[in-house]
């Protein structure tokens, strides 16, 4: 790090570039304090305040009738959970995929090639990963539609097998943790380090005092939300965030800010490495880092523990009170967007920084670069509004797992558990400075089993048992293949991981 109240904070040594950046310009520290100013005065406005919600249950199936024309009517019961319409659904969609891990995609190329080449055929990859994710995302609504359940345990009880449905409760929560938790520490490090050059002492601005002010003023009232409905509003600007983080990436590529010669390149913590290689695109993938990069899309596209959740809270569609196509849609929408934020990020971050690609490539950006600043202003606002999606998912896998007592303790102290969790999290989020290869480990075992493994298991189970319309040849050629899709991109995830 160029900064040393920085490294300070991080622990980690200080980068000795050759320009004098130990501390920031008058400029970029106005910058920042007037960042941080207006983020901390947006978390106390009332738009983040979250509404009273009944402890009692509440039906989640809405109520139907028609009238006189024949058009059905959604009568909302006293205590239901407000549904979702297509586009709340999108938003939510595309904010829960495109999180802090698309920044992680310019090292997957990286990883295996030098050459500006290697885009073409890392893109062609991300976008056949993304279609591949979409249909296993619309599959488990199909099998939730087919067996009646809302579950990702119980789906698989009923279409696969009763004796091994730990195998998805435990990929859920696994994947559901590891998320909160990975959310706050990048969350803790990423403003720990925007109010380091401030001065501010370490009780007040360190990581840890940042991190756990922040879980009690701002992700406990989030995670306090019944449903995805009320969180558009906060999805929204995450996902506004992504678009400026995505604006900003490609402005640096094409601004030459850091190619020799580029006002920034000095003070960037490492030099751009980018070289010319005989052959064609597709023969960069023949190197086996390439593996690295499909251990990263694993799970890059990974939002199918809340599939169950989607299709639940997703309103039918007024004509017909059917969910399929308007399912169908926002899941093709929502991957289809997140496609296209991931492949920005991935080329415009690679194309800038080449083989120097870090594993979060805005570290790659300098200290004094103004408008990194704000980039990491912006990924911070987007793990927050996408944090309550992923514990959302979290506190249901827990109370599935518990059962009968677990249902009953939610419904009568909510509250309580959202503390437990949430505490749960953030003190294994203060102990660990980096989940390193258990966190890549699991992500690339249980990724590759919710999105492409589970879902085509169940579907299949779902037509063998009856409960489901039998497939097409292509459709069933294609839920098979995906299983041993999955198991080939788990086992490579698991050893790159290893290594």
């Amino acid at each position: 790090f160029c900064n040393p109240a920085v490294a300070q904070v991080q622990n980690m040594p200080l980068h000795n570039c050759k320009m004098p950046c130990g501390r920031m310009s008058r400029k970029s520290r106005l910058c920042g304090n007037l960042i941080l100013a207006a983020f901390f005065i947006s978390l106390s406005s009332p738009t983040f305040l979250v509404p009273t919600v009944s402890s009692r249950p509440s039906s989640l199936t809405p109520r139907v009738s028609r009238h006189a024309d024949g058009k059905v009517k959604l009568a909302a019961a006293e205590g239901e959970v407000k549904l979702s319409s297509m586009t709340q659904s999108t938003v939510n969609l595309v904010k829960n995929i495109a999180g802090a891990g698309m920044l992680s995609l310019p090292a997957g190329i990286a990883a295996f090639s030098s050459s500006p080449k290697a885009v073409v055929p890392s893109m062609a990859f991300v976008l056949m990963a993304g279609l591949l994710s979409a249909y296993g995302f619309v599959l488990i609504a199909d099998a939730c539609n087919a067996t009646g359940e809302l579950t990702y345990k119980t789906v698989w009880e009923k279409s696969v097998s009763k004796s091994t449905s730990f195998l998805p409760a435990a990929a859920c929560l696994a994947k559901a943790a590891i998320g909160c938790i990975s959310f706050s520490m990048i969350l803790g490090d990423c403003l720990s380090m925007m109010l380091a050059p401030l001065g501010l002492p370490g009780i007040v601005a360190g990581r840890s005092a940042v991190m756990l002010a922040l879980t009690a003023s701002v992700i406990y009232p989030l995670c306090s939300m019944k449903s995805f409905a009320p969180l558009a509003k906060f999805s929204i600007l995450g996902v506004l965030s992504n678009v400026y983080i995505c604006a900003f990436i490609a402005l640096r590529c094409l601004d030459g800010s850091y190619r020799a010669g580029g006002s920034l390149m000095r003070a960037a913590p490492a030099a751009p490495k980018l070289a010319s290689v005989a052959g064609s695109a597709w023969s960069t993938v023949a190197d086996p880092g390439f593996a690295v990069l499909l251990s990263i899309l694993a799970t890059a596209y990974l939002a199918h523990y809340n599939a169950p959740m989607f299709y639940e809270q997703l309103a039918p569609d007024p004509e017909t009170g059917k969910k399929d196509g308007r399912f169908f849609l926002v899941s093709m929408l929502g991957f289809g967007i997140a496609g296209l934020i991931f492949s920005a990020v991935m080329v415009g971050g690679f194309l800038t920084f080449g083989k120097s690609s870090m594993g979060l490539i805005l570290n790659n950006y300098a200290a004094t670069d103004t408008l990194a600043v704000l980039a990491r202003a912006a990924i911070a606002l987007s793990l927050i509004t996408g944090y309550p999606l992923v514990f959302l998912s979290l506190k249901k896998q827990v109370v599935d797992l518990v059962g009968e007592a677990g249902q009953q303790f939610s419904t009568e102290k909510p509250r309580l558990l959202t503390i437990g969790l949430l505490s749960c999290i953030t003190l294994i989020a203060l102990s660990l400075r980096n989940l390193g290869k258990l966190a890549a480990f699991a992500g690339a075992c249980f990724g590759s089993f919710l999105i492409y493994v589970a879902p085509a298991l169940m579907m299949l189970g779902a037509q063998r048992r009856g409960l489901a319309k039998a497939a097409g040849p292509a459709a069933r050629a294609v839920q098979v293949l995906m299983i041993p899709l999955g198991l080939s991109l788990g086992v490579i995830g698991a050893i790159q991981s290893l290594k």
